[in-house]
């Protein structure tokens, strides 16, 4: 906080809470408020109705509540500033880079005015280079993610088939996703005509002969998310199948293999977009091209910060866990296989490994 020029931090509803106290509890009707100041302990301030949610997930010493439902409690936070001694302060808050109040902007426009002289600004780049960079207990959770990722895509894939739908086959996955997470998510797409829409979550059409059935998905572990793609074809792959699925793994591959500390991710990004653009096929969508970046961090968001972009500054740095996932939609499938990869202190251990080959079905 003293490098980032603020005296203490108030973090709002969403997920720097719980990354920070382990209480994962989101209502814009009751709001809960972390406040830490830079020097002694923090304080969650939450509406009575959730104390005993808080005492029972957080480690925290001081739990405190108020009354009311759907305004910031603006008397308790005001106690709050005095108590710690930055009532005339600068509190740093979610109002910048890829952030998120926990409340309307109204009612923090109200706080900021009833409890002046106290300034809040800015904490974005001090939250993300607190989150970037995982603990051997973050790394160890995303481990068991992946592995549970992994072994979800081989049971299903073994157990799909000609004539079964989108949907049970997303059931399936989320089914063997959950059972020993606490949070999945699923994309799904299959068919001609559909590879570019790539985010859907299931429809009732019915897999036929030569549909590729492709899937992004991931599950959570201690908040820690996976985050990767896998897909197969009813029948088996065809010969251009099985090339551009090659191609691009390889791509992806010459994209992790650059992963190392002290690395741009501007230059991964470079790289594996350039590779793309020299391949000599006919694509209906460069998917990897319409998202802005070849991959993207992961931890307590599926999503988040540095972007694999050729925009983004950032030079990767031990802990940091990110995704690299170049890839290309056609009339014959998408193709696309992202991959799971931390930064290590002599350059990188990859996560994922789920087969990157197309299954047959």
């Amino acid at each position: 906080m003293s490098e980032y020029g603020v005296n203490a931090l108030l973090i709002t509803t969403g997920t720097n809470l719980a990354f920070l106290s382990g209480f994962d509890n989101q209502s814009l009707a009751r709001p809960n408020f972390l406040l830490i100041p830079q020097d002694g302990s923090p304080t969650l301030l939450v509406q009575e109705g959730r104390q005993f949610e808080a005492r029972r997930s957080t480690g925290l010493a001081d739990i405190r509540t108020y009354h009311e439902l759907s305004i910031a409690p603006i008397a308790e936070l005001g106690h709050l500033l005095e108590e710690m001694g930055v009532r005339r302060g600068r509190i740093g808050m979610e109002l910048g880079y890829e952030q998120r109040l926990g409340l309307p902007i109204t009612e923090f426009e109200r706080m900021r005015e009833e409890l002046s002289p106290a300034s809040f600004v800015d904490a974005a780049d001090l939250l993300w280079g607190l989150r970037m960079i995982k603990s051997e207990e973050d790394i160890e959770a995303h481990r068991r993610a992946c592995k549970l990722t992994d072994t979800a895509y081989a049971q299903v894939f073994a157990s799909v088939g000609l004539g079964i739908t989108e949907q049970e086959a997303a059931r399936r996955l989320q089914s063997a996703l959950l059972s020993e997470s606490d949070g999945a998510w699923i994309a799904v797409t299959s068919g001609s005509g559909n590879y570019d829409a790539l985010m859907g979550r299931g429809t009732d059409r019915t897999l036929a002969q030569g549909d590729m059935l492709w899937f992004d998905s991931g599950c959570r572990i201690n908040g820690f998310w996976s985050d990767y793609g896998r897909g197969g074809v009813i029948g088996g792959p065809s010969h251009d199948q099985i090339d551009l699925q090659y191609q691009i793994n390889r791509i992806t591959m010459e994209g992790v293999a650059m992963v190392r500390p002290g690395a741009p991710v501007s230059e991964i990004a470079s790289h594996c977009n350039a590779a793309v653009a020299a391949l000599n096929i006919p694509i209906t969508s460069c998917v990897s091209g319409l998202a802005g970046r070849v991959g993207h961090g992961i931890g307590f968001e599926v999503t988040e910060p540095p972007h694999v972009s050729e925009e983004d500054t950032t030079l990767l740095q031990p802990g940091m866990i990110i995704t690299i996932e170049p890839g290309v939609a056609t009339e014959f499938g998408i193709f696309h296989i992202e991959q799971n990869v931390l930064v290590t202190d002599d350059g990188h251990e990859l996560l994922s490994h789920a087969p990157w080959e197309l299954q047959s079905l």
